[in-house]
C-alpha cells in the first residue's frame, strides 16, 4: 500500500497536545479530549488528501508555516463548514427592517455602505446578503454596496469565490432566488453558479480573526455566526471591543443562534433581538474622544 494512501495511526497524547497548542494559539479554538476520536478521524482522511502520512512532519510544517494555508486547512478539519442559504433567517429580516432603509438612504446620498461576512465559509451567507439587497435595491448597480467575506481556511476561500453549489445545495434556496440568482455550469460537479450582478457585490478573502484586520473602513453590519463557538471566553472577550471598533455607529452585529456578548453594554452593545447586538452611538462618540 502506498505510504501516503495508507490509514493514519493513532494520535499519541502528544500529538494531540501539540494539536490543540496549535488550535488554540493559531485561532483561538478549544478542543476537548472528548473530540479526540473524531478529531482523528478528520485528520486521517485530511492527510490522505494530502498525500501525507507522517503526522509529525505534518504538525511541524504547519508550526513553520508561512503562508497560513496548511495552518487554515488543519482549523477546518477541526471545526465544521455548514452553511445554507438564508440561514437563521430572521437575522435577514432584522437586517431588511431596521438597517436596510438608512443604508439605502445613505448610500442614494453618495456614501458608502459596507458589510461583512466573517467566517463566511462557502459563500452561502454574503451571497445571500448580496441576494437580498439586489431584491430590495433596485438601483444597486449605481450605488455603493460591498460586501467582504473572509474566512481562514484557504481551500474554503477558494470555493467561496468560484460561487458553486450542488444541487442540494442550491435547493436551500427559494425555487423564485435561485432561477434570479443561478446559473447552470454543468462543467462543474458543483453545477449551480452565482449570477455576476450577485458575486459582483461580493469580495472573498482571507482572514484569521485572531490577527491584525487589514480593513480600514468601518462597516455598517457585521454577521459573525457560528464562528466564536469554537472560541474560549478570552478570546471571544478580546475579539468584542474589536468588532464594537469595526462598526460605524449604530452599526449591527449579528452573531449565531447559540452565542451571546455578556455584559454587553461594557464592551459598546445593546441587545436588540435574537444573537442581535447594536452598537451604542454614545460608545462611538466616547472612542473618538
Amino acid at each position: 500500500m502506498d505510504q501516503a494512501t495508507s490509514p493514519a495511526p493513532d494520535l499519541t497524547d502528544h500529538q494531540f497536545a501539540l494539536l490543540c497548542d496549535i488550535a488554540k494559539t493559531e485561532a483561538g479554538l478549544m478542543i476537548s479530549s472528548s473530540k479526540r476520536q473524531m478529531i482523528q478521524s478528520r485528520l486521517a482522511r485530511h492527510l490522505r488528501k494530502l498525500r501525507r502520512s507522517d503526522i509529525d512532519v505534518y504538525l511541524k510544517d504547519i508550526a513553520s508555516d508561512k503562508t497560513g494555508s496548511l495552518t487554515g486547512g488543519l482549523i477546518s478539519v477541526l471545526t465544521t463548514n455548514v452553511s445554507s442559504f438564508f440561514r437563521e433567517k430572521h437575522h435577514f429580516e432584522i437586517f431588511e427592517r431596521e438597517l436596510l432603509p438608512n443604508m439605502i438612504v445613505k448610500a442614494r446620498s453618495g456614501g458608502k455602505v459596507r458589510i461583512w461576512s466573517a467566517g463566511c465559509s462557502s459563500g452561502q451567507e454574503p451571497y445571500s446578503i448580496a441576494m437580498m439587497l439586489i431584491k430590495r435595491v433596485p438601483d444597486i448597480a449605481s450605488l455603493d454596496f460591498k460586501i467582504l467575506g473572509t474566512d481562514i481556511d484557504h481551500e474554503i476561500i477558494a470555493r467561496a469565490r468560484e460561487g458553486l453549489y450542488s444541487d442540494d445545495e442550491a435547493n436551500t434556496l427559494p425555487d423564485v432566488d435561485r432561477k434570479m440568482f443561478m446559473e447552470r455550469s454543468p462543467q462543474s460537479p458543483r453545477g449551480n453558479k452565482i449570477v455576476n450582478r450577485a458575486s459582483g457585490l461580493v469580495s472573498i478573502r482571507p482572514l484569521n480573526l485572531l490577527q491584525k484586520w487589514p480593513m480600514k473602513q468601518q462597516f455598517d453590519a457585521i454577521f459573525c455566526r457560528n464562528v466564536l463557538i469554537y472560541f474560549d471566553a478570552e478570546t471571544q472577550q478580546s475579539l468584542w471591543p474589536r468588532f464594537c471598533a469595526a462598526l460605524h455607529d449604530d452599526g449591527y452585529l449579528f452573531l449565531g443562534h447559540s452565542e451571546r456578548i455578556q455584559n454587553s453594554k461594557s464592551y459598546g452593545f445593546s441587545p436588540c433581538g435574537v444573537t442581535t447586538y447594536h452598537k451604542n452611538r454614545q460608545h462611538g462618540a466616547q472612542r473618538k474622544s
